[in-house]
């Protein structure tokens, strides 16, 4: 019996010391919930929990919160569009100057297609951010897919006078020589990007065609068989981090897209060089 109860005790005591362990856990966390600023508060259970609404609670009017949980759902770590355009535009509505939301939503309206609002949505972020040279290379974009080439010849241009660097730049410059029918411009901006990202397979794709549709065979099949060794070496993930903000599912389709597209250019000069010995 003294036994028994001495078991007795001890359990009693294990299950205060667990309880007042419980207590004083709930007291720190308490703590800390009440000494630390809200902002901080919602951004370190946002980060930690991607529970949305949760961290929006505790700062209804934080217009930078919402802007990071749009990226987050723009391929920032998850793929929602539409999440993504709503937080982009919670931002815009709590602060109207929000830096990077109109370019974000010009983003989100260029890859539906719907070119009229990304040039609105562009436009805005210009006019409240114009240092923002990114937004160059965006509305160079709107304005390539709009077929307004001469429009978007100067903005990639206004672009890549800040980041000469920039393989995407170069390579959308080219194309919008291309499709203007302007080769030997197109080749030679593609050789221009060339110069700061060698072995780039856009690039090497975009040289091979101009030079292609230019008549130089032998010099266009050279870059298109440098290209495909260059995709053949690439995985989805890697051609899908030349397009961010685009659906992740469609990474391979796009790898293999493009490929496919090389190989045929690649069968059409040889096709020409056959004809050229009959």
């Amino acid at each position: 019996m003294k036994r028994q109860s001495a078991k007795k005790c001890a359990s009693a005591y294990k299950i205060k010391v667990l309880k007042i362990s419980a207590v004083c856990a709930l007291l720190v966390m308490l703590a800390v919930f009440i000494t630390t600023p809200p902002d901080a508060l919602a951004r370190s259970i946002w980060r930690q929990t991607h529970i949305a609404p949760l961290a929006t609670l505790l700062v209804p009017n934080d217009a930078s919160l919402r802007f990071e949980i749009g990226n987050y759902y723009f391929g920032g770590g998850a793929y929602d569009v539409d999440r993504a355009q709503g937080y982009f535009e919670k931002a815009l509505a709590i602060d109207p100057q929000t830096a990077g939301a109109h370019y974000q939503l010009a983003r989100v309206y260029f890859i539906r297609g719907d070119f009229s609002t990304a040039l609105d949505e562009i436009n805005k972020e210009l006019e409240l951010h114009p240092d923002f040279k990114r937004s160059y290379y965006v509305r160079g974009l709107i304005y390539g897919y709009s077929k307004r080439y001469k429009e978007a010849e100067a903005d990639f241009k206004e672009f890549l006078k800040w980041k000469p660097e920039s393989w995407a730049g170069h390579n959308d410059l080219a194309w919008v020589y291309f499709m203007e029918g302007d080769y030997k411009n197109s080749a030679e901006t593609a050789r221009e990007g060339l110069k700061y990202v060698p072995n780039n397979v856009w690039l090497l794709n975009s040289l091979g065609v101009a030079l292609l549709n230019d008549g130089k065979l032998a010099e266009a099949k050279k870059a298109l068989t440098e290209a495909l060794a260059s995709a053949d070496a690439m995985t989805p993930a890697d051609w899908g981090r030349s397009y961010p903000g685009n659906n992740p599912s469609v990474y391979g389709d796009g790898l293999d897209a493009m490929r496919a597209s090389i190989k045929r250019n690649l069968d059409l000069i040889a096709e020409k060089n056959k004809n050229s010995f009959k």
